[in-house]
């Protein structure tokens, strides 16, 4: 299979999965998603008080750089490690 095909396979895991996975494990995987549609994130950082979107988009940032086809990897990889 190829790139596309196991990351879509991947994210639809992603969606029918028990939502218990460890919280540092759902922002890292979040931040390698919307990496690998997106690309860099340049939006503004939320505020403090908001911390779930604040988690989000720090967590997106720390991929910045990674090119999507890395993010989608590196997202495939994080998924089957955490199963």
């Amino acid at each position: 299979m190829d790139l596309e095909t196991e990351f879509q396979k991947s994210v639809r895991m992603f969606n029918n999965m028990d939502r218990s996975l460890k919280e540092e494990i759902f922002y890292y995987v979040y931040g390698l998603y919307k990496q690998s549609l997106f690309g860099d994130n340049l939006a503004n950082r939320p505020y403090w008080f908001n911390f779930r979107s604040l988690n989000k988009w720090k967590s997106w940032k720390r991929e910045y750089g990674k090119t999507k086809d890395e993010a989608k990897l590196d997202y495939i990889n994080a998924l089957f490690k955490s199963i």
